[in-house]
């Protein structure tokens, strides 16, 4: 949650969430200032912030066709909103990190970039934690595998086997 409070601090507003959007929902990781854990794509104005793969601000969210028409956002009476895109390497929105206030406002210049920053470092970290993910699956498929693999170095010398390698061919 230190993101989110962060963002919520930095900004002065009363809500903040980090959301990974979905095929069909949008899961919260963290969330001050509100009660959420899923939220329906349609019902989120994330979306929009993901589409518009930038900051998005919404001064005032009844002025705003984006949200004006918006169930969740009406319920919860949410009035301002702002969102930057939690972005990969590739360029790909994986979330959100947004901040809420139940009365509408601005944000000055030196609020949108210290969010964005939030974001930047925030992607960093999701990132990390993906590539980690990635190498422990792989770390156990090249040791449960039936298949044979062996990694090779620059000049071809083996530098790995694993034990289907080892047993079809007694390497070790």
């Amino acid at each position: 949650d230190v993101f989110a409070e962060a963002a919520c601090l930095i900004t002065n507003c009363s809500a903040s969430l980090i959301g990974m959007m979905e095929e069909e929902t949008q899961t919260v990781l963290s969330c001050v200032g509100l009660e959420l854990d899923f939220v329906p794509r349609q019902s989120t104005i994330c979306q929009h912030t993901l589409m518009g793969n930038e900051v998005l601000v919404i001064e005032d969210t009844l002025l705003d066709d984006r949200s004006r028409f918006n169930d969740l956002m009406m319920q919860a009476n949410v009035r301002f909103y702002a969102g930057v895109p939690l972005i990969d390497e590739d360029g790909i929105a994986l979330g959100t990190i947004c901040v809420f206030d139940f009365v509408p406002k601005k944000m000055n210049e030196k609020q949108i970039i210290s969010l964005e920053k939030i974001a930047k470092n925030l992607s960093k970290i999701l990132i990390s934690k993906k590539k980690s993910t990635y190498a422990e699956y792989f770390a156990e498929t090249f040791h449960l595998t039936n298949n044979i693999i062996c990694v090779l170095d620059e000049d071809f010398h083996i530098k790995e086997t694993n034990p289907s390698f080892d047993t079809l061919f007694a390497y070790k």
